[in-house]
């Protein structure tokens, strides 16, 4: 035998916390000591899968999550965005608040309630417009900006992590793929009430009887045709939507676990580990496996390609800022040419400065300056060419009107200017929080974008174009891709439209007006509900 050591000292585990109460930070965790980041990095690790008892936040949380899920189910993914999803929005992030208020270590900063009313001034979008481009990309900020929202709130970090896609990672897919613990405590609250356990026997009862009571009522059926009235009570309207918000109650489940893993998670910690600023220095080290003479070696062709390409066609990409049209081209064709060739070389050259940061061999945070050189050279060739894309798209506006991909089109092509200029500027100025920056600029032109009501201001600048000579012909079929936001503006120029086309217009109105009223979840937002009010036939 070994003779034992008496110093040393065998860590003793960690109890679960008592019920009603949360785990002190300094019970079953220490801090990361290379994090510079001041994120606390608390793990709480070694401790059973299933904690022994569940405080009374976790459990009544358990019972809300699946109600949340069948919300976001029902009134953000399978109907049209309204004032319910505005309701369901509200309703999440203010259940996350206060399940995270409720953790004694969790203190919510300035930056923390800024990001909380941008999260809550975003569903208003959708009981304002009809929009649904706009909605929908509204919708997706709130997915995904909620989870994340809860993540930087738990972090303890007051700015914005500067290594943001790993971020995203742990918010969206780690956390909430890591415990699934709702329906452990959902059973641990029931199993303390006799009266609670018997009604979940019997619910399990039902479900699984539910099979065998389908086939007898199918025997039943074949023997003796008079229990068809059962079947016509089956098909009863009320007996269907109760169908119905059960199968979307079933499948709205997966979406309350991953809301309730995303908060217990980042409230707990429980046998998770958090991201640390050394894990992403390590990451980002280990990426570094190119020579730097080798990566310059590959961009000094590429750089002369489009030195090239610049001054042989420098009549035909310049001549949008002079208003005038190359030969050969209309301006629908001058417009379009070339322009997923420019997404495609955008994001190339996106791809070739993360190449050239990642990759390339260098000690610490040293920027050599032939990196910088490179970076800025490619930067500055995609501004460039975004520039030249830009007038072109101008020149076919000022002659051809306004449309929703023509507006869609060009703020993209903006927002890739800004974001190719914070690249630019952080290859001289590396203390340049590039991630902050880009998320801050596409939440604001997001914003802006979407609560100026586009499609309301593409009619008024089209009728008005119009009626100034500025546009040679404006026909009512310019306005069946717009959304009930453009009818906002009709009354003044109803008169206008009528006399282009009496009949086509009206047809198109009633048309639109019965689309709308068979959905009645359309109705749901003023811009529909104004219209429907105003142009009932």
């Amino acid at each position: 035998m070994t003779e034992q050591n008496p110093n040393l000292r065998i860590p003793e585990p960690v109890p679960d916390p008592k019920p009603d109460e949360a785990p002190a930070p300094d019970a079953a965790a220490t801090p990361d000591p290379a994090a510079q980041s001041g994120e606390q990095t608390f793990v709480y690790a070694g401790l059973p899968r299933i904690p022994a008892h569940f405080t009374r936040g976790q459990k009544l949380l358990a019972f809300c999550c699946p109600l949340a899920g069948f919300g976001v189910l029902r009134y953000m993914i399978l109907h049209a965005l309204g004032l319910p999803a505005t309701l369901v929005c509200w309703g999440v992030l203010t259940l996350g608040i206060l399940f995270l208020k409720r953790t004694p270590r969790i203190r919510f900063t300035w930056s923390h309630r800024c990001m909380a009313a941008v999260l809550y001034l975003f569903p208003l979008l959708f009981c304002i417009s009809d929009n649904k481009t706009m909605t929908g990309l509204c919708a997706l900020y709130e997915l995904a900006g909620i989870p994340f929202f809860f993540y930087h709130v738990a972090s303890g970090e007051a700015a914005l992590p500067r290594c943001l896609p790993l971020a995203l990672y742990k918010a969206l897919l780690d956390y909430p793929g890591q415990n699934n613990l709702m329906f452990p405590a959902i059973r641990q609250c029931l199993q303390k009430r006799k009266l609670s356990r018997n009604a979940l026997y019997v619910l399990g009862g039902l479900l699984l009887g539910l099979p065998l009571t389908l086939l007898v009522y199918a025997l039943l059926l074949s023997v003796d045709q008079n229990m068809g009235v059962l079947t016509d009570w089956i098909r009863a309207d009320w007996y269907r939507n109760l169908m119905i918000y059960l199968v979307q109650l079933l499948l709205g489940l997966p979406i309350g676990m991953f809301l309730y893993n995303s908060l217990y998670n980042n409230a707990t910690r429980r046998n998770i580990r958090s991201l640390r600023q050394s894990d992403c220095t390590r990451i980002l080290e280990g990426m570094r496996v190119a020579p730097g003479m080798l990566l310059y070696a590959i961009m000094t062709p590429v750089c002369f390609v489009y030195a090239v390409y610049i001054g042989l066609q420098a009549s035909y990409l310049f001549s949008g800022f002079a208003g005038t049209l190359p030969e050969g081209f209309s301006y629908a064709s001058y417009a379009r040419s070339g322009f997923f060739e420019l997404c495609f070389l955008s994001v190339l050259n996106f791809l070739l400065i993360a190449l050239l940061f990642l990759a390339c061999r260098r000690p610490g945070d040293a920027r050599p300056l032939p990196l910088r050189i490179y970076s800025g050279i490619l930067c500055v060739i995609t501004l460039l060419l975004i520039a030249t894309s830009e007038s072109k798209m101008c020149l076919y506006i000022s002659e051809m009107g306004l449309t929703p991909k023509r507006v869609y089109t060009a703020w993209f092509m903006l927002f890739l200017a800004l974001v190719f200029l914070m690249l630019l500027l952080r290859q001289f100025r590396p203390q340049f929080h590039l991630a902050r920056g880009v998320l801050v600029t596409g939440t604001l032109m997001l914003g802006l974008l979407a609560f100026s009501l586009p499609d309301a201001w593409i009619a008024a600048y089209n009728l008005n174009a119009y009626k100034a000579g500025k546009l040679p012909q404006l026909h009512i079929s310019d306005f069946v891709d717009l959304s009930d936001d453009a009818y906002l503006l009709y009354p003044d120029y109803r008169q206008q439209l009528e006399d282009m086309s009496p009949s086509v217009y009206e047809i198109h109105l009633t048309r639109r007006w019965e689309k709308d009223a068979q959905d009645p979840f359309r109705q749901y937002n003023y811009a529909t509900w104004r219209f429907m009010k105003r142009y009932q036939p």
